[in-house]
């Protein structure tokens, strides 16, 4: 069995839903990739525009701004640890990939074209998502038909379309996009069938870190630890490769766990 990866999330934002801060300069969050580099990660995830229900947009060279020389520091006292940029944006997409960005997680839902032709330019790897709308619309866009074979059909278009543009399935990554125009009862619905996603013949991200979905009686994200570990394990068990995450050390220990138990007799 291959072994799941630990993608560890690193917000250099002011108002993402958990770790968002005004104080997110270069020291500090050089002092979290340390603590997660530390803790286990294989991948350091960078954000420059949170993606939060209702979250206001950023433009291209603010957002550029933010991350760029975060990923440049990174990836000279990291060498080992790949980059990925979390943005929809080409124009930010072009200089992370620049600065040594090995994946571009998209989570628009709908990948420009040009964003396909420009991770397989860098030989790099795309994150595609499961969305619908924008921060702004997208938890008004909650119904679906049949939600699994809907997402299905969404991601399995996607692959064919980044195929089409050069891009090998080994560079592609699925994120069914939990909390992206989702119920808390679809959410809990593609958790539960996760393994469903996997005969599209590539790798699976889940990206369930302190949502709001997993809230018990309104809690708010700094509550919801015990939930998300809880998540990624049923995740992990349902064949997820990737798991994308705030809490890195104490999702290692789950992922160790988990590892164990599969090798048991």
């Amino acid at each position: 069995m291959k072994k799941p990866l630990l993608m560890g999330i690193i917000n250099a934002t002011p108002d993402s839903f958990y770790d968002g801060n005004p104080q997110n300069n270069l020291p500090a969050l050089l002092s979290k990739c340390q603590e997660y580099a530390a803790g286990g990660a294989d991948i350091f995830d960078i954000g420059g525009e949170s993606t939060r229900p209702n979250a206001e947009p950023v433009p291209a060279d603010e957002e550029i701004r933010r991350v760029l020389p975060l990923i440049q520091a990174v990836r000279a006292k990291w060498p080992q640890i790949p980059v990925s940029l979390d943005t929809v944006k080409i124009p930010v997409a072009l200089e992370g990939l620049k600065a040594g960005a090995a994946i571009i997680n998209d989570v628009s839902g709908t990948p420009d074209p040009e964003m396909f032709s420009l991770v397989r330019d860098f030989k790099a790897q795309l994150v595609i998502t499961h969305s619908r709308g924008t921060p702004q619309t997208m938890q008004e866009l909650t119904h679906y038909d049949n939600l699994l074979q809907e997402v299905k059909d969404f991601l399995a278009q996607k692959i064919e379309q980044a195929v089409s543009c050069g891009l090998s399935k080994e560079n592609l990554i699925i994120d069914v996009g939990f909390g992206f125009a989702k119920t808390r009862e679809q959410n809990y619905e593609l958790l539960k069938h996760l393994a469903f996603f996997k005969d599209l013949g590539v790798r699976l991200l889940a990206g369930l870190s302190r949502k709001s979905f997993l809230a018990q009686k309104r809690e708010l994200p700094p509550k919801r630890k015990a939930q998300t570990l809880a998540a990624h394990l049923v995740a992990l068990q349902n064949g997820a490769d990737i798991l994308r995450v705030h809490d890195v050390k104490d999702t290692r220990k789950v992922m160790d766990f988990y590892q164990e138990l599969e090798a048991a007799k």
